[in-house]
């Protein structure tokens, strides 16, 4: 059984997140944060279950942190490059998923294997969607998190999206996925 409701926001507090941090853990907005505190929105059982483990997290032994095991190239794709183009990147990569950035340098999206195998459903030409642009397969964009951000709160958020960019200042430094998770551990191992 989860605790009260009530008790998201005195262990936030008491761990010094601001709601603005802790929204990000969360993959919602702040002011969702806030009406969730301020008991004006009734979470999903699964969004409170998640807010408890990251918080719990905190209090976990430390196995490292976000940027401690990001890779730090960050490989991407402009929305507007060809599907092929994203397709020879993951080939050429060995990757499944990579970010999408706009014109502006926001990251504004994701494309995978998955999203593309996805739309060749919908088409009846398979080779005619390599000639389309990304944004027309592309997904949400991939959560952010501080460098600082403890690698225990960045496993919740692997169980919900393929990826996640970890940033320092608002500018992105790396990308952990779930295969730097296992290469984290089988180093752990030899150490």
């Amino acid at each position: 059984m989860l605790p009260s409701i009530d008790e998201i926001k005195k262990r936030r507090v008491k761990l010094g997140l601001s709601q603005r941090k802790f929204a990000s853990y969360l993959g919602v907005s702040q002011s969702t944060v806030t009406k969730i505190e301020n008991r004006k929105l009734s979470p999903s059982y699964e969004l409170v279950k998640k807010a408890f483990d990251i918080l719990d997290s905190f209090g976990s032994p430390q196995i490292g942190l976000a940027g401690d095991i990001s890779v730090k190239k960050v490989i991407s794709v402009q929305d507007d490059d060809l599907i092929s183009k994203a397709v020879q990147i993951l080939q050429q990569h060995g990757f499944k998923q990579l970010p999408v950035k706009n014109k502006e340098n926001h990251w504004v999206g994701s494309v995978s294997e998955r999203s593309i195998s996805n739309r060749l459903l919908k088409v009846t030409n398979p080779k005619l969607l390599l000639s389309r642009e990304v944004s027309e397969v592309m997904d949400e964009a991939f959560p952010l998190v501080a460098e600082d951000t403890p690698i225990t709160v960045t496993i919740p958020l692997l169980q919900h999206f393929q990826a996640i960019l970890v940033s320092r200042k608002g500018q992105v430094t790396g990308i952990i996925t779930n295969a730097d998770l296992v290469k984290m551990l089988s180093s752990e191992k030899t150490k």
